[in-house]
């Protein structure tokens, strides 16, 4: 090489050396930034993974077992229940022949203005019947009525 040439090429190698210089430091500042970000991220969402185990831990250690020990209790109250809707189902029907036996005995002694309906509350939606013909032969024959100790535990 000539002596001449030597300054360009090192000229144009300091030129050249200046692309090739990074700055790796605010470049990675940026990545670092990013991970740190990515990290704090992760770090909430594992607490609320540990949030939701440990309330899910909870449930399965304190309540499960609650309601276990209450089933028996709820299927007592589910037999209580039923038996209740019996009982009314049955004083429905006893009220219901009640209803027809103060008919005919209102009908036998011509009473027209019927206190029995007055009485009773529920007589507002009762269905219309048809008249009840007297027959002045009949013995009167009291309605079987229901005793709550046939359908409940005295307790």
């Amino acid at each position: 090489m000539s002596s001449h040439t030597i300054p360009i090429v090192e000229e144009l190698a300091k030129d050249y050396a200046n692309y090739l210089k990074l700055d790796l430091s605010s470049q990675m500042k940026n990545f670092h930034d990013a991970i740190e970000d990515v990290m704090m991220r992760l770090e909430e969402f594992q607490s609320i993974i540990e949030m939701v185990q440990s309330e899910n831990s909870q449930c399965i250690d304190q309540h499960i077992p609650k309601l276990q020990d209450m089933q028996q209790e709820v299927i007592n109250l589910s037999r209580r229940i039923d038996a209740l809707e019996h009982v009314i189902a049955m004083i429905n029907v006893n009220l219901t022949t009640l209803e027809a036996a103060v008919d005919n005995a209102e009908a036998e002694l011509g009473i027209s203005d019927r206190l029995f309906g007055m009485l009773n509350r529920l007589s507002f939606f009762k269905k219309t019947q048809e008249p009840v013909v007297p027959n002045k032969l009949s013995m009167y024959e009291p309605p079987t009525i229901y005793r709550t100790n046939d359908y409940f535990k005295s307790e």
